[in-house]
């Protein structure tokens, strides 16, 4: 089986991390390589980021991210024994990173400033609101055409008129 590049970002116990950093690292590294990963970088990515809502009763998670090459095979398991880390990881997400995008990729994650530069992304990106008039009139509501379905542009149909 060929090895496949992942990157996995995990949010983590605040508080663990903030106790004791090189030990949470330590753990996440050694159940990476139990499954066969050879991980090329890890890194903080936010150790101090304010939750939308609370998860284990923690108002703040830390971000890690870890770039690793590992068999697709052992993937499944691996994230069996993340979720079995609960009391250190919270939630991971993991992608799969095309052959082409790669060296691009690890250059970023490389870089001193690859954090700030995707910390900075995520803010711009939660700042954009959208004019609710851009969408267009794709509401959902029936509005006594019969049918409870999204509505298309343009008019409204005139009532035909009655002759009598």
């Amino acid at each position: 089986m060929p090895a496949h590049q992942y990157e996995t970002l995990f949010m983590l116990d605040a508080t663990k991390v903030a106790a004791d950093a090189d030990a949470v690292k330590q753990q996440l590294h050694h159940i990476l390589e139990r499954h066969g990963a050879a991980i090329q970088v890890s890194r903080e990515w936010n150790y101090n980021q304010k939750l939308a809502y609370p998860i284990n009763k923690q108002k703040k998670g830390a971000f890690h991210i870890v770039y690793y090459t590992m068999e697709s095979t052992h993937q499944q398991a691996l994230e069996r024994d993340f979720k079995l880390a609960e009391g250190v990881i919270f939630r991971q997400m993991t992608l799969n990173i095309e052959p082409k995008w790669q060296e691009a990729i690890l250059g970023i994650a490389h870089n001193e400033h690859g954090k700030e530069f995707a910390v900075r992304g995520m803010q711009e990106e939660a700042a954009v609101t959208t004019d609710p008039s851009a969408i267009g009139e794709m509401g959902m509501e029936d509005h006594g055409h019969g049918h409870g379905g999204p509505r298309r542009g343009g008019r409204r149909p005139e009532p035909a008129e009655k002759h009598g």
